[in-house]
């Protein structure tokens, strides 16, 4: 066999290392997510990932560096734009698209649930270091989805960023309880009625019209 033959029957060198990679970030978002932080050492990750615990240390120089590498990993996904919330976002001008909102938040809450519970981790256990920043940029993010609509074309009663992400976060809020916290229907309604009042109530208000 000569050397062009041999090393085209090699297995990629890069392979296992990305493969091991992965692993060990998996095993760590199901530990973190269910232990916390502080309580999960590396040889918890190391057994659960099925590596050798000098094995993470190739990859990772501490355990906080898991960490972070794993929010990096779930904001790259969650802000794709064929994620639900992006599509629904772009798929009409607020407040006419606050269904679409509500269904999509559902489906992101129930996509991103390790996310979320990471997010709850780093809020209790770092005072949020790592996940304030996106939580700032917030409004900005909000306001240029807005102008992208054209909504200073509309007549808007009230702020329509403020508007936008407390409609956003508050289907956030009902489904994070409702799916990831596991408290049924505590609206005393399905998910498809509570979507339809919070859409009644942002764009109408609670009171009939005089």
């Amino acid at each position: 066999m000569n050397e062009r033959s041999f090393m085209m029957t090699m297995p990629p060198a890069a392979a296992p290392t990305l493969d091991n990679r992965s692993r060990i970030l998996d095993a760590a978002s199901a530990l973190f997510g269910r232990q916390g932080f502080h309580g999960t050492s590396t040889r918890d990750i190391a057994k659960a990932a099925g590596v050798s615990l000098g094995n993470i240390y190739n990859h990772f120089a501490t355990k906080e560096e898991v960490f972070i590498a794993l929010l990096e990993r779930y904001r790259g996904e969650y802000f794709r734009p064929d994620q639900p919330l992006a599509v629904a976002m772009s798929s009409g001008s607020f407040p006419d698209n606050i269904e679409e909102i509500g269904r999509a938040s559902r489906e992101t809450v129930r996509r991103f649930a390790p996310y979320m519970r990471l997010i709850y981790v780093d809020v209790v256990e770092f005072d949020a270091e790592h996940v304030g920043p996106i939580f700032r940029a917030m409004r900005d993010r909000y306001a240029e989805l807005l102008r992208a609509q054209g909504a200073a074309k509309r007549k808007f009663r009230v702020d329509p960023v403020g508007a936008l992400m407390m409609t956003t976060w508050g289907f956030f809020t009902y489904f994070i309880t409702e799916k990831l916290f596991g408290v049924q229907r505590h609206y005393g309604m399905a998910d498809d009625e509570v979507i339809r009042l919070f859409a009644a109530v942002i764009r109408n208000g609670a009171l009939e019209a005089r």
